[in-house]
């Protein structure tokens, strides 16, 4: 699972490397508005589009393609505690735990963005070409954070790592929603299913939030874990604030 993230890493930033020398060769290539009348000069914007459509599409029907931390909401999955009896008062204390730091992210991550909106704006440079490179860019810092450093996790999440994390799933929602500000078949069609794949994600979250920390489910512990997505991460929580 490490290897295979790497070279997704590796691929990601090949596409946004590609995006900005587009931006300066042919910037109309990146014009996502247009796609359905660009013919095959739209081909880029066409493997963009399936590159993150193919990976919405697996985090809506359980596969051991992706990692623990993006799977863990299904119940074909979870592999609960024997010594752990899970009632309603539980649930509602694990969830509050859960969402503790989940609605900081998601508040850090809509300034950052509403920030970079302004700015572009106020240099005239808000386009369906940067919003897609700013979206790549998204992609790229989502691996990042996956194998390197992540700052949602060590100063708002504080969870030990990714499998355990509250908002994993989030990501593509994340990389899509801008391209939103420009609506069309293409923005409109990716950030739909980046809402349906959050929306599974939430349900599941509040249905069964036990499936989400290690303490009541065994299958996100370290002894049990394949995925080994941590190897690299340049700052672990010493103390993790990941017990219920």
């Amino acid at each position: 699972m490490l290897q295979y993230h790497m070279w997704k890493l590796a691929f990601r930033l090949m596409l946004l490397v590609v995006a900005f020398v587009l931006y300066f060769v042919n910037i109309e290539m990146l014009d996502f508005t247009t796609i359905l009348q660009q013919g095959f000069e739209g081909i880029y914007l066409w493997v963009v589009w399936c590159t993150l459509v193919v990976g919405m599409l697996y985090r809506i029907f359980p596969n051991k393609k992706i990692a623990l931390g993006a799977r863990k909401h299904f119940s074909c999955t979870y592999k609960g505690t024997p010594v752990i009896q899970i009632d309603v008062k539980d649930k509602a204390r694990i969830l509050k735990f859960l969402n503790k730091g989940a609605f900081l992210s998601a508040f850090t991550w809509l300034t950052v963005s509403v920030v970079i909106f302004f700015v572009l704006f106020q240099f005239d440079k808000l386009t369906p070409a940067t919003i897609l490179i700013l979206a790549l860019l998204y992609s790229v810092t989502d691996l990042v954070f996956i194998l390197f450093f992540c700052p949602f996790q060590v100063i708002f999440m504080r969870n030990h790592c990714c499998a355990v994390c509250r908002i994993y799933n989030w990501d593509y929602f994340m990389m899509c929603a801008p391209l939103i500000l420009f609506p069309s078949f293409y923005a409109i069609s990716l950030f739909l299913l980046s809402i349906v794949v959050i929306i599974i994600w939430e349900v599941a979250l509040y249905k069964n939030p036990h499936f989400f920390t290690k303490e009541t489910n065994e299958s996100l512990r370290c002894e049990l874990c394949d995925d080994k997505l941590c190897k690299y991460v340049l700052l672990h929580n010493k103390k993790p604030v990941d017990k219920v």
